[in-house]
């Protein structure tokens, strides 16, 4: 029996949990699915797959949606069910979901040690695409130094900031301006994350958000407009998020960074933050499933 969600519940999240830390001991895994369905680019497509044995979880798909260019794929299969055709019959309900939104891409997200995720991705010759490593912050290597800058100001943004970080999206991250808006305002509207935005007088130059756990923070959509990269403006930024999440009792924080993107690992390393896993990203085109 095949299950399907756009946002779990408590209690789904429980069952998958579970999958995960006996897949995680059994892989030798570091890292965990991400289920905040809330930054999806649309709330009524679903994203989770459950396949069930007699009641019992034992395959699952989760896919990261937050644009229409592609979908990111996470799974997970208990040892003793995998080669069974169950990933790939949740697979192919995912990519009937996806092609009904015209998604242009599959990426398949597998942490180098696991050897069957990885015997997986050679079947679906999925080719490489790059790296992600996930980061943690470390008080103790942080020295909490700012070096000398023009003063930065770091505040929670507004409704009425939108359009401000719109732009800086677009600039940053070359987004389009449906997608940017998109995400946005998904988390003004959360009520576990926080949208930040940096300001040099009342010039708006930099951005960054947080997704926020009970004692545990996640960077994500952190950045400065080129124009200010490289002079120690994102240092200084990061140093004030980084001081505002723990003042909100956070201690445990982490952000995520992809291997192409150089200055920003080593601005987040120079932060206080270590590598703790990593994970390969693989592209794939939906329809390659459906292909005779």
């Amino acid at each position: 029996m095949i299950k399907k969600f756009s946002e779990p519940s408590e209690e789904i999240i429980k069952e998958i949990r579970k999958v995960e830390l006996i897949c995680k001991e059994h892989d030798k895994l570091n890292g965990s699915i991400f289920l905040d369905t809330s930054i999806n680019f649309n709330s009524e497509i679903k994203s989770l797959f459950l396949l069930y044995d007699s009641n019992i979880l034992v395959s699952l798909v989760s896919m990261f949606i937050p644009t229409r260019d592609e979908a990111e794929i996470s799974a997970y299969t208990l040892p003793k069910y995998r080669r069974k055709g169950y990933f790939k019959k949740l697979l192919h309900e995912a990519i009937k979901e996806i092609t009904k939104y015209n998604i242009l891409d599959l990426v398949f997200v597998c942490e180098p040690q696991s050897n069957d995720g990885n015997e997986v991705i050679e079947k679906l010759k999925a080719e490489f695409d790059f790296t992600e490593y996930f980061l943690r912050y470390n008080d103790s290597v942080d020295d909490m130094e700012v070096r000398p800058t023009p003063e930065i100001k770091l505040k929670e943004a507004e409704k009425e900031d939108l359009e401000s970080l719109i732009n800086l999206s677009q600039e940053i991250f070359n987004d389009n301006y449906e997608d940017a808006k998109s995400m946005i305002i998904k988390s003004f509207e959360s009520e576990n994350r926080i949208q930040y935005i940096g300001m040099i007088d009342k010039k708006h130059i930099g951005m960054g958000s947080a997704s926020l756990g009970n004692d545990e923070a996640s960077i994500f959509g952190f950045g400065v407009s080129p124009q200010y990269q490289g002079k120690g403006f994102g240092r200084a930024m990061l140093k004030r998020i980084l001081t505002d999440l723990k003042n909100r009792g956070r201690e445990n924080i982490t952000i995520e960074v992809d291997s192409t993107n150089k200055n920003a690992f080593n601005l987040y390393k120079k932060c206080g933050f270590k590598v703790e896993t990593s994970f390969d990203y693989y592209r794939k085109r939906p329809d390659f499933l459906f292909q005779s």
